[in-house]
């Protein structure tokens, strides 16, 4: 049995959330059409205010690293938080509440926040997927230009290349797809194969000490044009695939002991569904 058939089999022992996690990458990433009826009985809450003010951070990985920077932007995870409810509920739901948001959180703030953090490294390393998120979705939600995507792209390449950037490449990777749902094009693929070339030596040189979760979504990076236009990670792809092969061996699923306490189905699913979608799943259409 592939694992995607386990986690299908398994797919109501798991909370709503991981529920909702794993249907939505089943649908933009293959086309699975299966969990539309489950998706639309679960549409989010359409109240941004108790989003944007939620901005209890005590939760998240690597709290002590990014703690001072999310006490300097104040604000930040619940507006991370808040840009994500809004283009996730313009993209599944067709739902636009953009015009409720700047009643909240005015364009102009929104935009000096954006300019603040994309010139301040510390801050970008350490907050990563947060920092991203915010200024990428930002951009598509309110545009401006687009400079400012390719200006937080050469901030991360011309930085000094550490492991932590990996994870910094992969969710500026995903978010330039709009999560899973579009190419990328032009400037900002060149730049984000360059990402990718870097992300593979990150991960070779420090293979033992990645987690599984942050392997499998750099090959998933790989593959976000699927066929148009592939990056080959031809230096750590056997590598990864022999672990993941080792996991499945005792487990049914993708397990990790480096991350111990994510190890059972639902606290496993980001790392299964990632290893699904990277292709390396039995009997995954490609």
């Amino acid at each position: 049995m592939s694992v995607r058939d386990y986690y299908l089999e398994h797919f109501d022992e798991m909370s709503l959330e991981k529920r909702k996690h794993f249907a939505t990458r089943m649908k933009y990433w293959f086309g699975d059409m299966q969990f539309n009826d489950f998706l639309a009985a679960n549409e989010p809450s359409h109240d941004l205010a108790a989003v944007l003010k939620n901005n209890d951070f005590s939760g998240v990985n690597n709290l002590e690293q990014r703690r001072p920077f999310f006490e300097k932007y104040e604000g930040l995870y619940g507006l991370e938080a808040c840009l994500f409810r809004l283009n996730r509920l313009l993209i599944e739901y067709n739902v636009d509440l953009r015009e409720e948001f700047l009643q909240l959180f005015p364009r102009e703030k929104l935009y000096k926040l954006c300019d603040e953090l994309v010139v301040d490294d510390e801050a970008l390393v350490a907050l990563s997927t947060y920092a991203v998120n915010v200024i990428c979705l930002a951009e598509r939600l309110f545009p401006r230009d687009g400079t400012i995507l390719v200006a937080l792209a050469r901030r991360f390449l011309h930085m000094k290349q550490t492991p932590e950037l990996v994870y910094a490449y992969t969710h500026y990777i995903l978010c330039m797809s709009n999560f899973y749902t579009e190419r990328i094009l032009g400037e900002k693929w060149e730049l984000a194969k360059r990402m990718l070339a870097e992300s593979e030596r990150l991960i070779l040189d420090n293979f033992d000490n990645m987690t599984i979760d942050t392997k499998l979504e750099f090959l998933v990076c790989c593959r976000i044009n699927h066929n148009d236009d592939y990056y080959e990670p031809r230096l750590v792809l056997e590598k990864i695939r022999s672990e993941c092969a080792d996991s499945l061996k005792d487990s049914p699923f993708i397990v990790d002991p480096r991350a111990p306490s994510k190890n059972t189905l639902g606290t496993a699913e980001h790392r299964n569904v990632l290893y699904i979608m990277s292709g390396l799943d039995s009997t995954t259409i490609n």
